[in-house]
């Protein structure tokens, strides 16, 4: 009985998995780093659902199963900062 909609923000001694300099998606203007966040802490959460656990994305695995399909994402730049996000762990 996994629903990944319930659930709660759990420490992640393991994030982050990429960094504004660990990957080119990230834009200049968008890196919190060069202007002045002090502290990384806010990159060290992961989502918790009720009754299961999510993996760490496989980035070979997830290519394999979107071969020869689309992806989009559509919206607003918190559409643009999910598929960078997914970019930067793509390419790790």
């Amino acid at each position: 009985d996994c629903d990944i909609f319930l659930g709660e923000w759990v420490p992640n001694h393991a994030a982050p998995y990429y960094t504004n300099t660990t990957c080119w998606a990230i834009h200049e203007h968008q890196n919190c780093m060069k202007y002045g966040r002090p502290d990384t802490e806010f990159m060290k959460w992961k989502w918790k659902p009720d009754g299961c656990e999510l993996p760490v994305l496989n980035p070979a695995q997830f290519l394999e199963i979107v071969r020869g399909k689309s992806l989009a994402f559509v919206g607003d730049s918190l559409g643009r900062n999910q598929m960078q996000s997914l970019i930067c762990l793509l390419s790790r």
